[in-house]
């Protein structure tokens, strides 16, 4: 009776699960308040090039391509510009 303990138990493990449900985060729900980081003068600048701000963005922005690599660190005063492969703007973050 005990022998086939072990062999439920692995019979046990190669069942499936079901998947996780999707739930939204805050961050999806949240309005993005750009007072923060300076960047509410920019934010009627989205599906326009980043061409036509990137001279006038503040100081600590950065500009996020699809494939760019970016620290993890969260500073609030930074204004992160995302653009897609053509270069137009996608959306504005603090942080």
């Amino acid at each position: 009776m005990y022998r086939f303990i072990p062999i439920l138990i692995l019979l046990a493990a190669c069942t499936e699960t079901p998947p996780p449900e999707q739930t939204s985060t805050a961050s999806e729900d949240a309005p993005v308040d750009l007072a923060f980081c300076k960047g509410e003068a920019f934010a009627a600048s989205v599906g326009q090039p980043v061409s036509t701000i990137q001279a006038n963005l503040p100081e600590r922005s950065r500009v996020l391509g699809p494939n760019d690599i970016a620290t993890q660190d969260y500073r609030i005063d930074r204004l992160n510009v995302f653009v897609n492969d053509a270069g137009v703007i996608q959306r504005l973050t603090c942080g």
